[in-house]
């Protein structure tokens, strides 16, 4: 019978171990994709389709102001550092928010609700005041400078959704139709 060896001993190591994986960095807050552009394109496509009878002018103006709007928002948010902290949030320009005239609690509240894009005809405005660098001169090279939703007489409103047809002309729709177009035209150009 042959008599077996025991295996070696190891001396333990005098290397001190390796250090535990680091905890992985937090991921970055969440971005919100937006659809602006996309929503632009369905109400623009459905404005169209309404203008083509008298009885929808309404409804067709209304779903004109909110395609150029949306396409708007959307140069705001993928061109000039506009953003949108939740999915359902209102946009704002923090460069507008971050400058109120003066640090008093009015001023910054008078800021917070400037910076913020909401409606027409306000929102038109706010583009040709965000618009800078390479972008924003192919958009102001295709928008018109004159807001073609703040004619004097005939200021285009969110709340218009709930007027008669018959007080919409379809001159303005074919003038909001147009700068709908547009500024989603202006979007592509500057992509």
């Amino acid at each position: 019978m042959t008599a077996q060896t025991p295996p070696p001993v190891l001396a333990a190591s005098t290397t001190p171990a390796a250090p535990a994986p680091a905890a992985p960095a937090p991921a970055p807050a969440p971005t919100h994709p937006h659809s602006f552009l996309e929503a632009g394109h369905c109400h623009y496509n459905a404005a169209t389709q309404l203008a083509k009878s008298p009885q929808h002018s309404g409804p067709a103006d209304h779903l004109a102001g909110i395609a150029a709007e949306c396409a708007i928002k959307a140069m705001l948010l993928d061109f000039f550092g506009s953003v949108q902290d939740a999915p359902h949030g209102i946009p704002y320009s923090p460069a507008i928010r971050n400058n109120p005239a003066a640090p008093s609690k009015t001023q910054i509240e008078k800021a917070r609700k400037a910076s913020e894009h909401g409606h027409l005809p306000h929102v038109w405005d706010q583009l040709l005041l965000l618009a800078d660098g390479h972008r924003g001169a192919i958009v102001l090279a295709h928008v018109p400078q004159q807001n073609p939703f703040r004619e004097s007489a005939d200021t285009w409103d969110v709340a218009h959704r709930y007027r008669d047809s018959s007080q919409i002309s379809d001159q303005r729709v074919k003038r909001h139709l147009a700068a709908a177009r547009t500024v989603i035209a202006a979007y592509q150009q500057a992509k």
